[in-house]
């Protein structure tokens, strides 16, 4: 993370006596509707910076690639080894200007102080990050892309709620799973893993996705923690009560979004495996990366 814009390997705020904690982000997250002209316009002002190998990153790309606003908001990928946190492609957009996604950070605020995260939106001429919030980026594009309404409004209470549950007892319980560092927190986090996935597994029995027959904003969360759930949560994370495979209608709704081309090439499971095997330090600490599951996507 950075401290008062210094990178620092060794700092770590997101574990707190034995338990892990997500830290809430230090930038704005909202985007206002002043940057519909910058997006509509002759060369691209916003560049979207995710990672292949994190959730968070995943459920932004799909809905990117769903719009197809890949020529008005250019993609930047940033991945690979973990030296001072993510790497940025040296082929893509801001190459030049950048190596470290904490860099983005330093020049928004040279006294930031947080983790270097994705997603985030930088803005090209301003030379700031205008969000790092996963949630306000898929927003924005799926109100700007035309191609999707992942919020209709006769859902919409339906969907925050099932957006609660899956952020607690899901997205971010694998992570209080896999990160304990005692018995009692790990043993909590599994019971709301599993509880969750059973829940979803029964609200899927008679219907395509959560809220009915159109794909809304919970159905991309839960495709983005449950496509990598037996390839690093029920293995390296310690989730191995179950496999996803063991929840007839969560594996029908995971393997139908994933045969969409435009999902489907969001995925990268080598990248994901990497990103996690490869980068826990003292949780996996010879760096071997696990083989991927034989899985009939």
């Amino acid at each position: 993370m950075l401290i008062n814009g210094v990178w620092f390997d060794d700092a770590d705020h997101t574990l707190r006596g034995g338990r892990y904690r997500r830290q809430p982000s230090a930038l704005p997250q909202a985007i206002g509707r002043e940057y519909r002209p910058e997006i509509d316009g002759p060369s691209p002002r916003l560049v979207f910076v995710a990672s292949q190998s994190c959730p968070w990153s995943l459920a932004s790309t799909i809905v990117h690639a769903l719009t197809g606003l890949e020529s008005l908001i250019p993609y930047l990928l940033a991945g690979g080894p973990r030296t001072e946190g993510y790497r940025v492609d040296r082929a893509g957009p801001l190459a030049a200007a950048v190596t470290h996604v904490h860099e983005l950070y330093s020049l928004t605020d040279e006294s930031y102080t947080g983790r270097a995260t994705v997603p985030l939106l930088w803005d090209a001429e301003g030379r700031r990050i205008l969000s790092n919030d996963s949630t306000a980026i898929l927003r924005l594009f799926d109100r700007v892309g035309g191609e999707t309404d992942l919020r209709p409004a006769t859902h919409l209470a339906e969907i925050d709620t099932l957006l609660g549950r899956i952020h607690d007892g899901l997205a971010n319980a694998v992570y209080r799973a896999g990160k304990a560092q005692r018995q009692d927190e790990y043993q909590d986090a599994v019971d709301a893993v599993f509880d969750t996935l059973a829940f979803l597994d029964i609200q899927l029995a008679d219907q395509d996705f959560l809220t009915g027959a159109h794909l809304t904003e919970p159905d991309v969360r839960l495709f983005a923690t449950l496509v990598r759930f037996d390839t690093v949560y029920a293995t390296h994370f310690r989730c191995t009560r179950h496999r996803l495979t063991d929840f007839r209608n969560l594996w029908r709704f995971t393997r139908d979004l994933y045969r969409i081309p435009a999902v489907r090439g969001t995925v990268d499971f080598d990248e994901i495996r990497s990103g996690y095997y490869l980068n826990d330090g003292a949780h996996n600490p010879h760096g071997i990366v696990a083989v991927q599951p034989v899985l009939d996507w």
